[in-house]
């Protein structure tokens, strides 16, 4: 299978929407592609920067070259403030996987955005978020057939999962018949 390995880096926000009323924001950023818990990663909180968060955190994936091409799979990045009695979420951004790689591919493989944040029913910003991300060299991932069981297992099992995450954040419900 033909993949790539997508790093991203979450820079910092500024100008966030301040939804807190008395004490200090302290915000982090939750990471997904598209609904796939399992690609799931999340900032340090940035508990100094009030409305203005720097995290510099990169988050590293390995990616379907399939999916890249693909219209729908989106990058959804939610910001949350952290606080004791329950998270208060601030918007998020939500950018086209193939919008990145075009841009990036065009750039030499790498780019560094600015994306407003949005929350949900509200057409004014609530400030933006800088990211920058890379793409590297495609590379085909094959089985080798002299492993031991176990890691055929552990690969088989790693295989799935990819294909799994690749199909779902493109809307295909497959069932895939691989042994455990």
């Amino acid at each position: 299978m033909e993949c790539r390995t997508f790093e991203i880096n979450l820079i910092s926000a500024r100008d966030l929407e301040d939804v807190r009323e008395i004490f200090r924001m302290k915000v982090y950023a939750v990471m997904t592609i598209g609904d796939v818990q399992e690609t799931k990663m999340q900032t340090p909180v940035d508990r100094e920067n009030n409305t203005n968060p720097a995290w510099n955190c990169i988050f590293r994936y390995t990616m379907g070259e399939f999916a890249l091409n693909q219209d729908g799979v989106m990058i959804v990045i939610k910001l949350y403030c952290s606080r004791t009695l329950g998270d208060r979420y601030i918007g998020e951004v939500c950018v086209s996987i193939r919008e990145l790689y075009s841009l990036a591919m065009e750039n030499g493989g790498s780019i560094t955005l600015n994306k407003n944040v949005q929350r949900g029913g509200s057409a004014a910003p609530q400030g933006q978020l800088q990211f920058a991300c890379s793409f590297g060299e495609r590379v085909l991932i094959v089985q080798d057939q002299n492993q031991s069981s176990g890691s055929r297992r552990v690969w088989r099992k790693g295989a799935r999962l990819l294909f799994e995450v690749t199909l779902s954040v493109m809307g295909v419900v497959i069932p895939l018949l691989l042994d455990d």
